[in-house]
């Protein structure tokens, strides 16, 4: 940052004499730098007279002013933007000949250099119209020879239009000449120029690097948001060092106050941002109130830093003394609660808030040195330790997950085998699926065989008054009916019920069919059961057996014969009662040749008979209780007297009554047979 430096010259600054001629010697010249500081208070006029260039122009009665053209300078002159000033000098016989250079030290404007009324140098280009004056800065020496001991003038034009905006940011407006030994200041010059602080450039190109690389961090790691505050810390930071650095070497005047108030600007996000990175490493909250308070307050003396930098100093210190406390505080906090990598990213954090308290200490004047040093050397510890904090958490992060892999290689074996076990469990499912779908297939077309076995419609006797009811459990049985009528009027019924489910009880009742039909009406009961037993048996099913009943109705009798069957009901309408007809007997295809026996029955007008299954006997309910015998029987008989469609509803009813919605379990065939009347 540039300051006054109007009152640090050197006590051999040379003055004009009451009769305004400063004599020069090779005495004059500073051994340290080899400079004559001639003073900077010459004879100035306002306005613009190409005559005043001439030596022998009478100029005693123009006012002596510095020509730093400062703030308290400005006050007492008429200043329209351009002015004379000439300084009355000559030199002993020490710097006749004598190589001399013309320093500008300080140049905020354009002006035309005159040495005894003729141009000698020009800075920018000076003009009496505004739009087309243009200032310039350069310190390079320009050389002189003085030729004689004679009295001389030194004569400057000097246009300035913006003297309001230099004092405004605590510039002078003017410029400082000085004389020096022309061979040292060629090489001090190139001196300067060669040794451009390269450490700043240095460390500018740091800065961004840092920038660039946790930007990256942060766009494919957006949860570790420390990363993005950092960037923006070291982006301000780099940017403060740039418009530093540009403000000294800058050739514009007006370009060396613009990158003045951004270094001001980029100082005060600096330190802000430096907050927000402290608050993300160590506060609990993720988004601390407090903070969105430093920033507003940072933005508002950006904004008013802008327009009027000078005014602010005091209030731009203060606001990063505060924020250097609010640093420090969480540092304390964080350290007694013993927070992870404190100390490492602490001691950068403390020693970058040492760098900025010895760079408000040295802005405000309160101590002297280089307020840029402290910026560089508090800021390179902050990194610093920000690089040997982010390697710690690479390597603790890199333990973690090998032993994340680790632990992810055993969930994986686990996964998989609990992968390999899902899969012979569905493959498992889908065989039991296909098993099912196989099975129930057999069981549909084991109903559709059973169902085809069945007589299409109940024959119609003059005698009988006969009604049907069949139904088919879930996985279907080997229940079977039958009626064949001979030509001379007798009507054969079969009830039959194949053991087993299935497709094999299909096959069952389809060979029971065809023995039916061929010998229903060649035999007798008993010969039909004994010659049907025998070609079931002659099969050889393997444990299948077939039940059946048969009944041969004539005119007057019924002969009855039973192959394990239920009993068949009799109502005996006379007598009003209900009887059982028990005849024992093993199923069909055992390999005993069994003695079946017939029951001849007499019947009468109004007597009803009932046939059924064991399907009917053995229904459970809900509490798996059997509906039994006895139950069947009072149905019966409470119905007897009705139709033989009326006392199948009955029974049917019953059945409803005592399952409910529970499936059943087997077959349910029921045959009901009145006799007319």
């Amino acid at each position: 940052m540039l300051l006054l430096i109007c009152s640090n010259l050197p006590l051999a600054a040379l003055a004009q004499s009451a009769n305004n001629v400063v004599t020069l010697s090779k005495s004059d010249i500073n051994q340290d730098d080899n400079i004559i500081y001639i003073s900077d208070t010459w004879l100035f006029k306002p306005g613009d007279n190409h005559r005043w260039s001439n030596p022998q122009y009478n100029d005693s009665t123009w006012q002596k002013m510095s020509t730093y053209l400062g703030p308290s300078d400005l006050s007492f002159i008429d200043w329209e933007g351009i002015g004379w000033f000439r300084f009355h000098f000559k030199v002993d016989s020490s710097l006749v000949g004598y190589p001399l250079a013309l320093i500008a030290e300080q140049h905020h404007g354009a002006s035309e250099i005159y040495l005894d009324g003729k141009k000698i140098y020009d800075i920018g280009k000076v003009s009496v119209f505004e739009n087309e004056n243009i200032p310039h800065r350069d310190n390079r020496p320009r050389p002189f020879v003085i030729d004689d001991t004679n009295q001389h003038v030194l004569a400057v034009r000097y246009a300035n239009y913006h003297t309001s905006t230099y004092t405004d940011y605590g510039f002078s407006a003017g410029f400082r000449f000085l004389i020096g030994d022309l061979n040292s200041s060629i090489q001090a010059t190139i001196q300067q120029m060669s040794s451009t602080p390269w450490y700043q450039l240095f460390f500018a190109g740091g800065l961004i690097a840092f920038t660039i690389i946790h930007f990256l961090l942060f766009v494919f790691y957006p949860s570790e948001e420390k990363n993005i505050y950092f960037a923006l810390f070291t982006f301000f930071l780099a940017a403060l060092t740039f418009s530093t650095l540009e403000s000294t070497y800058a050739d514009s005047p007006m370009m060396i106050i613009t990158y003045y108030r951004l270094s001001l600007i980029a100082w005060l996000f600096t330190v802000v941002y430096a907050l927000r990175f402290t608050y993300s490493l160590f506060y609990e909250k993720k988004n601390p109130i407090q903070f969105w308070g430093f920033l507003l307050v940072g933005l508002g003396l950006a904004v008013a830093t802008w327009f009027n930098a000078r005014g602010l100093d005091i209030y731009r210190e203060l606001f990063v003394l505060i924020t250097l406390l609010e640093i420090s505080r969480v540092l304390m906090l964080s350290f007694f609660r013993n927070k992870e990598g404190v100390l490492i990213i602490g001691t950068g954090l403390t020693g970058f808030a040492g760098g900025i308290f010895y760079t408000v200490l040295t802005n405000l004047e309160i101590t002297n040195g280089d307020p840029v040093l402290g910026n560089i050397v508090g800021s390179s510890l902050l990194i610093f330790s920000m690089s040997i904090y982010l390697s710690r958490q690479f390597a603790i992060t890199q333990k973690r997950l090998e032993h994340k892999l680790v632990e992810v290689k055993h969930l994986s074996e686990r996964s998989l085998e609990q992968e390999r076990q899902n899969k012979q469990k569905e493959l498992e499912r889908k065989l039991l699926e296909a098993e099912n779908k196989r099975k129930s297939e057999e069981l549909e077309e084991a109903r559709a065989l059973q169902l085809s076995m069945l007589p299409k419609q109940i024959p119609k006797t003059d005698k009988w008054d006969i009604a049907v009811f069949m139904e088919t459990a879930q996985e279907v049985g080997g229940d079977y009916y039958d009626f064949s009528m001979a030509k001379n009027g007798t009507l054969t019924v079969a009830v039959g019920d194949a053991t087993g489910h299935g497709m094999k009880a299909g096959i069952m009742v389809a060979t029971a069919k065809s023995y039916f039909h061929t010998l229903a009406n060649e035999y007798d009961n008993l010969g039909i059961i004994r010659r049907m037993s025998s070609g079931i048996r002659n099969m050889d099913l393997k444990m299948m057996y077939m039940g059946l009943l048969l009944l041969k109705c004539n005119e007057e009798h019924v002969y009855l014969t039973s192959a394990g069957m239920p009993p068949c009901l009799r109502y005996n309408r006379n007598e009003q009662d209900v009887e059982e007809v028990r005849l024992k007997g093993m199923p069909l295809g055992s390999k005993i040749d069994y003695p079946y026996r017939e029951e001849k029955l007499e019947v009468k007008e109004g007597d009803t008979l009932l046939l059924m299954s064991d399907g009917l006997m053995e229904l459970f309910n809900d509490q798996r209780e059997q509906l039994g015998l006895e139950r069947i029987k009072r149905a019966f008989e409470e119905s007897a007297d009705s139709s033989a469609s009326d006392i199948l509803s009955q029974i049917t009813k019953l059945i409803d009554q005592w399952a409910g919605s529970k499936s059943h379990e087997d077959d349910i065939t029921i045959i009901v047979m009145k006799v007319k009347q």
